[in-house]
């Protein structure tokens, strides 16, 4: 059955019916398509325009035309957030796990931490933090310091003044150049900072230029070399390139 229409709130009912109006395909509109499109007064469309860029969601590009103002990238962004895509990470994992031998993962942050959304686990029986759900802390680890980077100078300050017990001057400083050189490199490696002995490498996925989560590979530190860590590298690259790929197709 279709939901009933909400009483008593035409004007506002309008005002958001002329926002969506705005789509990829069409990025900017004139008075005079609004007009075609709602069948309004010349006065009142502006109105609605009016309060749309009182709310900052869209701007005027010339006269006569919008466009929607950045704040939009804001709620896509919160958007975006409450999308996991395991179901679509999962088959990549299982071929990474495949190709490298080792427990492959897919990593989210959520609110200054990180989970582990999805797990593919090698034919070896290793034994790490990192599983389903698990939330862990954002500063230990290569795929959870890979989303760590992704966060501005600010917002890293706020998480490392909060951390209990909290890091020494010389530690937060080796931290942050590290970050800043992930943010560069898009490439994270670690050997036993979650768990003792495992050694991890992770690569960024990212959705229309979004970090969104972080391919990983952990390992048990003895049994890769340097040519295993270089493939298992390039493997995690690939598969990272992969999903990414394949989350635009989705979308």
């Amino acid at each position: 059955m279709a939901s009933q229409r909400t009483k008593g709130v035409d004007s506002a009912r309008r005002a958001l019916q002329i926002l969506l109006q705005f789509s990829q395909n069409k990025p900017e509109l004139t008075v005079d398509e609004i007009l075609e499109v709602h069948g309004i007064s010349l006065p009142s469309a502006y109105r609605y325009l009016s309060l749309l860029r009182e709310m900052y969601l869209i701007e005027e590009r010339g006269k006569g035309s919008y466009v929607l103002s950045p704040e939009i990238l804001q709620l896509a962004q919160a958007a975006e957030r409450t999308l996991d895509y395991r179901r679509e990470a999962q088959p990549v994992l299982d071929r990474l796990a495949a190709t490298t031998g080792e427990t492959a993962l897919y990593l989210r942050e959520l609110s200054d931490a990180v989970v582990c959304l999805a797990i593919s686990e090698s034919d070896h029986t290793i034994s790490i933090s990192f599983q389903p759900g698990h939330v862990m802390p954002l500063h230990a680890g290569a795929g959870a310091k890979l989303l760590f980077a992704g966060f501005n100078k600010t917002r890293r300050a706020q998480y490392l003044d909060r951390l209990e017990p909290g890091l020494s001057p010389d530690a937060r400083a080796r931290l942050e150049e590290e970050l800043d050189r992930l943010n560069q490199t898009g490439f994270a490696v670690s050997q036993g900072e979650v768990d003792e002995g495992l050694w991890a490498c992770a690569a960024p996925v990212r959705v229309r230029g979004q970090l969104i989560g972080s391919l990983s590979v952990v390992a048990p530190a003895y049994r890769v070399d340097e040519v295993s860590r270089e493939n298992i590298g390039a493997a995690v690259r690939a598969n990272a390139s992969e999903l990414e790929v394949i989350l635009a197709k989705a979308r």
